[in-house]
């Protein structure tokens, strides 16, 4: 069957590809460049010319807030 919505904590991280979403939601961010980057790739493989959008949702005035802005390009 198909999937309207799919919900996870962490699978994005590694190993799990969705090349059909077109829009991921993140909930919790990541110290690490590299897990943002592979949780953008699983929406993103595959795709051709077609566009994904990752959003990450953070709080602010939180730890999570202060990683994010240090993985931003300068």
């Amino acid at each position: 069957g198909t999937y309207e919505v799919i919900v996870t904590s962490k699978v994005l991280n590694e190993g799990v590809d969705v090349p059909e979403a077109k829009v991921a939601v993140v909930l919790g961010g990541s110290a690490s460049a590299r897990e943002y980057v592979q949780r953008l790739g699983r929406v993103l493989r595959k795709k051709g010319n077609a566009q994904a959008t990752l959003f990450e949702v953070i709080a602010r005035k939180t730890v999570d807030e202060r990683i994010a802005q240090r993985r931003r390009p300068k």
